[in-house]
């Protein structure tokens, strides 16, 4: 994993890598960049003793201050209305005769913390307390700053586009949680520091800001794998993406999204079910969590009698996959599962359609569900060729209701975010599902760390999470158990799949397709 340019990425890009204009606020940090956010706004807050809830103050066309970069213009426009008609049909199992399905959202448990207010409605009473005094690490009477690793700069690896939305969409949630008062009169601060997409890099960020910040929140880093013994030594909380096993079993970390080796599982048994193939070819990133993922949903598929035909390994930033394209044609799988990276999936299904080939039942996917802002990454060739599953309801409001939580993403990324980052433009809200998994965590923020009072401490706050469970209004209930924070059932034991398809307009749009899967 090292940082290289993306000349060899650049045939197959539809946009541009940088936003025109766009700039980090940079500053020292362990070979990568840190950019530092700092809000402030007047008003009682969440836990605050002050009065009700404030709006959410409208955006200007100065810089946003809970976003961790500036310069650059923002679409502060509401996306495009999408209801005029519905979208075509797709493969896959849609609601029946098209009615509006239930709610679909899981009961929360009695003692569940409820999702985050919409602006307008009330939040929670303040516990007693004192004064604010500096509790911790990275808290002081007035803020509590937190950190987040990413790579953004790993261009060949679509850094840009996969961190990028991430940063932003967090320093909007920070942004929205300050100008409703902060928690307990403190203000949020977001500090973030590039890697790259390499894991000594990674290291230094990680030594850099374990001394500044209170908290780790969710980003794209392979460190997430590596940390745990500098955890257990410096006692930090570190809140992440989830994609790593070891993450569930570090009592350091907390987990805001679902395991990919889990989500394996799951998604061989749906297609097992409910797409009935005879062969399957598998495309896997070559690292120990996607080969793990490969080889569970291999022993899952076998349950039913299906032949896995050909395994293609991959890796972060091939320049080419037409071989892989040729490799699955000759081993002609009724369906294809991937379960990789962003980069070289986005290239063979480039491939793929430039050899005009694509298996019969199509392509199922982990972590492609995205905004449908994400399309140009994919291509033209995705509509109608692959589904993906993923931990959260997203918006698709021609189809059905949407959730409270994704409401509420729609309007910070109105309110806060803007719609365009890194040449993309969003339709509905901002980001892809490590950017939602980053986004819940960091909203509840208030429900997590308020009942705290004044004495906010790394202890108290991980002892906060492991007793309480914190409802996402996305689908999905967090809660990590003491002791092991992914013990059965997990937030994730239900995910969601959705196809992408051509939306009335001619871009992309996605469909949720039934039943959703569950991990047994």
């Amino acid at each position: 994993m090292r940082r290289v340019d993306n000349s060899m990425w650049s045939r197959y890009a539809r946009f541009s890598v940088l936003t025109a204009g766009f700039a980090l606020a940079v500053a020292a940090c362990g070979g990568g960049s840190a950019s530092l956010s700092s809000t402030g706004t007047s008003g009682g807050g969440y836990g605050s003793s002050g009065g009700s809830a404030l709006a959410p103050q409208a955006p200007s066309s100065q810089q946003n201050p809970g976003s961790s970069v500036s310069g650059g213009s923002q679409s502060q426009s509401a996306p495009a209305a999408n209801n005029a008609a519905p979208a075509p049909a797709a493969p896959g199992n849609a609601a029946p005769n098209g009615a509006k399905p239930a709610a679909g959202l899981p009961v929360p448990p009695p003692g569940t913390v409820p999702a985050p207010p919409l602006p307008g409605q009330p939040h929670p009473a303040p516990p007693a307390s004192g004064a604010n005094f500096a509790s911790d690490v990275g808290v002081t009477a007035n803020s509590i700053t937190f950190g987040a690793i990413n790579l953004a700069s790993a261009t060949r690896s679509l850094g840009p586009v996969v961190s990028e939305p991430t940063q932003k969409i967090t320093g909007a949630a920070l942004t929205y949680i300050n100008n409703r008062g902060g928690i307990n009169g403190r203000k949020l601060q977001l500090l973030t520091c590039d890697d790259g997409g390499d894991v000594t890099r990674a290291r230094a960020c990680y030594e850099k800001l374990k001394t500044q910040v209170f908290a780790f929140l969710p980003a794209e880093t392979f460190l997430t794998d590596v940390i745990h013994p500098a955890l257990a030594q410096d006692h930090v909380p570190f809140m992440s993406w989830g994609w790593f096993q070891s993450e569930y079993t570090d009592p350091y970390m907390f987990p805001c999204h679902a395991n990919g080796i889990r989500e394996a599982s799951a998604l061989a048994k749906w297609v097992a079910e409910n797409k009935h193939p005879k062969t399957v070819g598998i495309m896997y990133l070559n690292v120990s969590e996607d080969i793990a993922a490969k080889d569970t949903a291999t022993k899952t598929l076998s349950q039913y009698g299906i032949k896995v035909v050909q395994n293609i390994s991959m890796e972060w930033d091939s320049p080419d996959e037409s071989q892989h394209v040729l490799s699955m044609r000759v081993a002609n799988p009724d369906a294809i599962f991937t379960f990789t990276w962003a980069a070289p999936l986005a290239k063979f299904f480039r491939d793929a359609g430039g050899q005009n080939w694509s298996p019969p039942l199509g392509y199922w996917s982990n972590h492609v569900t995205t905004d449908p802002g994400f399309g140009p990454v994919w291509g033209d060739y995705i509509r109608d060729h692959d589904a993906g599953i993923t931990s959260f309801l997203i918006p698709e409001p021609w189809q059905e209701p949407v959730s409270p939580g994704n409401l509420l993403w729609e309007q910070v990324t109105k309110q806060y975010s803007g719609y365009d980052v890194a040449g993309l433009h969003f339709k509905y809200a901002m980001g892809h599902h490590i950017s939602q998994a980053a986004f819940v965590c960091a909203i509840a923020l208030p429900q997590m760390i308020g009942p705290l009072g004044a004495n906010v401490t790394r202890t108290a706050f991980m002892q906060q999470l492991e007793a309480h469970q914190y409802d996402t209004g996305m689908g999905v209930v967090l809660k990590w158990p003491h002791g092991d924070h992914g013990q059965y059932p997990y937030s994730f034991n239900k995910e969601y799949i959705y196809q992408w398809i051509t939306s009335p307009d001619g871009g992309w749009e996605e469909k949720h397709l039934y039943p959703d899967p569950l991990y047994q």
